[in-house]
């Protein structure tokens, strides 16, 4: 009997075929980071091994996803000392990406849950928590998740030492989707989501070092807006530069006719002191892509294209 071939990494695949990850990140309102040691990932991602009091904090929050149609970010991110009292960190939406405010209590990370209610449920409850000061610059949140997807563990890993060993401010991180993408990491407070970064271009990303044009078809999208409304702001960064990332931004979608001719994308914003709006046409085709590195299924995805109304 002859072991079973290996599968090809997903994200290899995926950069072979020149997939364009625009699109691709999720729409947040809030974020919030858990810090919590790496063996406490899979416990919290396992919802069959979940407390009652554990599965009603989910049961509310889908609640209120659906009573307020915004979604919220969990991340899990490795805390800098091991077993450390739980810390969160909580981002709101607002003018230029999301403000950060932080945490920290005398809980163990255990009360995971508590973090998640008092952040996103019951903000009143964060009188009781010791609100710390923010530091300057980036968060840059890199999945190194190898157990979900060994994508994440290959790419992801020299990624977070890169971006350490260059003196930048970032975090091993659970899975948070799109491990095709890998190294994919999210970067907090700006809300940008990026895929296929390598340790020299996630340093250049974060200090800003490369020319948008060049890391375009690197950016998976801003989570402030829906994916099709991320497409049309990403032409908008590549056009006005680095700057774009100041503005506040808001988005409606019209659906199209079904003909093909793709769905209407009104885009508004406030900048440098003005408003304005734009209007985009967003269709898009079709590319057949592997699911995981662990599973022979491919599905198809979408891949953008943008005409200006």
């Amino acid at each position: 009997m002859t072991a079973a071939a290996r599968l090809p990494l997903c994200a290899d695949v995926s950069r072979d075929l020149n997939e364009d990850p625009i699109g691709t990140a999720s729409h947040w309102q809030e974020v919030t980071v858990l810090e919590l040691d790496m063996p406490l990932w899979a416990r919290v991602r396992d919802v069959a091994g979940w407390t009652p009091q554990q599965q009603e904090v989910f049961e509310r929050l889908r609640g209120k996803v659906e009573a307020s149609g915004a979604g919220f970010g969990l991340l899990m991110s490795a805390p800098h000392t091991p077993g450390a009292p739980l810390r969160v960190r909580h981002y709101r939406l607002g003018p230029g990406g999301y403000a950060r405010r932080d945490y920290a209590s005398d809980l163990p990370q255990s009360e995971w849950a508590r973090g998640l209610t008092d952040t996103l449920l019951e903000p009143a409850n964060l009188r009781g928590w010791q609100e710390e000061a923010v530091p300057d610059g980036p968060d840059v949140h890199v999945c190194t998740h190898g157990t979900v997807d060994a994508s994440c563990g290959r790419y992801g890993v020299p990624v977070f030492q890169g971006l350490g060993a260059a003196g930048l401010r970032a975090w091993r991180t659970g899975h948070f989707g799109g491990h095709r993408f890998a190294a994919t990491a999210v970067e907090l407070p700006s809300g940008l989501m990026w895929a296929h970064l390598t340790p020299e271009l996630a340093v250049q990303v974060a200090r800003r070092a490369v020319a948008p044009a060049g890391v375009a078809r690197h950016l998976r999208g801003f989570a402030g807006l829906p994916p099709l409304a991320q497409v049309v702001d990403r032409e908008l960064f590549v056009r006005h530069g680095w700057a774009w990332l100041s503005a506040e931004r808001q988005a409606t979608v019209q659906p199209g006719s079904g003909q093909g001719e793709g769905d209407e994308v009104t885009l508004t914003y406030t900048w440098r002191g003005e408003s304005g709006a734009v209007r985009a046409r967003v269709a898009h085709d079709l590319l057949r892509v592997p699911g995981s590195s662990h599973k022979a299924e491919w599905s198809e995805v979408k891949q953008y294209r943008v005409t200006w109304c």
